[in-house]
């Protein structure tokens, strides 16, 4: 006992070692609390004495947490305990935008002990959130200000938060301005600026821009996933038109796009061949895409169960359930995907549809025992059905199991998601 008290002694005489900075989860809600009690982020807001100063990582942390706090496009799948839980308006950007800002100088002033200079991942977090909150001349002028810390990474997230909040003419700004702020864009940069024009319905821009990627001489030549964002998205943007002509021009122009990746020596992936797959499948041209799922196994690229479900809904769609059940059966029994939710609803809502209860009821416990949850609609529908056409029931454990699961994925969402009712006035 003594040589241990010995240096117990000793371990106390001695300077105590500087402790950690606290971790993000434990600052994020006392951050919370300080919003709560509109507390202002300056020299009067003094931290503890014993606290040992901000880490660069719990500052980015606490950074992307304000837009998650405040934003309710955010807030709501992470947060749902925000202390502004009404719908998004400019007032509540402004104070996002203002918190950042308040925040960034406040962490990295002489009111913090042992203040850490600024890094670039704390400053990638405040653009993320001025981004979030639209506040542009802020955006850039902070990034103006710290231009030797903006690199191409931070850049692109910037982006891709841009296009994300339906600001394509902001993003595209912002990647004019990577020469002001001394970095290179790379590949993936140019995709993310081409999925943002392409996400907010730019297309000539978004075709101008890979023009100028292929001119010979060019910093960044064009890769399989640069075709394969234009591809995706003239699909995608086709298929929900309602327009049949505009929808027909929009596939026509993917088709281009895929046909020149063969010229350019760029070989499609699995992504590329489902995004066109799918695009041709939701405009009734299913003979083309035969024709390319015919290419796809040939060259050896391996179609999944994303490609198989587009047959399936198609099929489904045009009454073909026959048809469609024995694309589902091709693909496990090819080993090519398994059977999931996504693939058993439009079956079953066909069979539905063309007065075979029996089937669809037989669906619905072949889906339910391999694992899969149905949807609350399906399963009501179903269950509704086999009783008024006096078919043999559900079982009743399975129902119970169902249920149960419906109900627990619906408190899950509640959880995540926030409660969205109207405003009185």
């Amino acid at each position: 006992p003594e040589p241990r008290l010995q240096n117990r002694n000793q371990m106390s005489s001695s300077s105590p070692s500087p402790t950690p900075s606290p971790s993000p989860s434990r600052l994020v809600p006392q951050l919370l609390v300080a919003l709560l009690q509109r507390r202002r982020f300056d020299s009067a807001l003094c931290p503890s004495p014993t606290f040992r100063g901000f880490s660069p990582s719990s500052i980015a942390a606490l950074l992307a947490a304000i837009p998650r706090l405040i934003l309710p496009r955010s807030a709501g799948r992470l947060c749902p305990q925000r202390p502004f839980p009404s719908p998004s308006s400019s007032y509540h950007r402004r104070v996002a935008a203002a918190l950042t800002l308040a925040f960034l100088n406040w962490s990295h002033s002489d009111a913090i002990p042992h203040v850490v200079p600024l890094t670039e991942a704390p400053l990638r977090a405040a653009a993320l959130s001025l981004a979030r909150a639209r506040a542009l001349p802020a955006l850039f002028g902070l990034l103006r200000e710290h231009a030797p810390l903006v690199s191409t990474a931070a850049l692109t997230d910037v982006i891709r938060a841009l296009g994300e909040e339906g600001l394509p003419r902001q993003a595209l700004a912002a990647f004019h301005r990577a020469r002001q702020l001394r970095c290179s864009p790379d590949a993936q940069c140019y995709n993310t600026l081409l999925a943002a024009l392409c996400r907010n319905g730019r297309f000539k821009e978004a075709r101008f821009l890979l023009d100028q990627m292929e001119r010979p001489g060019a910093r960044c030549r064009p890769d399989s996933y640069t075709y394969t964002v234009l591809i995706s998205w003239y699909c995608r943007i086709g298929a929900g038109t309602g327009c049949r002509k505009a929808a027909r021009r929009r596939i026509y122009e993917a088709g281009r796009l895929f046909r020149r990746m063969g010229e350019k020596g760029l070989e499609p992936d699995v992504v590329t061949y489902n995004c066109y797959i799918n695009g041709l499948c939701k405009t009734y041209r299913v003979e083309r895409a035969h024709e390319v799922f015919d290419e796809m196994v040939k060259k050896g690229c391996m179609p999944n169960r994303v490609t198989y479900n587009s047959f399936v809904r198609y099929y489904s769609a045009v009454n073909k359930v026959d048809k469609a059940i024995e694309w589902m059966r091709e693909m496990v029994a090819r080993g090519h995907g398994v059977a999931t939710s996504s693939t058993y609803t439009p079956l079953i809502h066909s069979l539905y549809e063309s007065g075979r209860i029996g089937d669809a009821r037989r669906f619905m416990i072949e889906m339910a025992e391999s694992g899969h949850l149905p949807r609350e609609h399906t399963y009501k529908l179903v269950k509704d059905a086999t009783e008024e056409a006096d078919e043999e029931a559900l079982p009743a454990e399975l129902c119970h199991s169902i249920e149960d699961g419906i109900k627990e994925r619906f408190q899950h969402v509640m959880r995540m998601k926030p409660i969205m009712r109207p405003v009185t006035r």
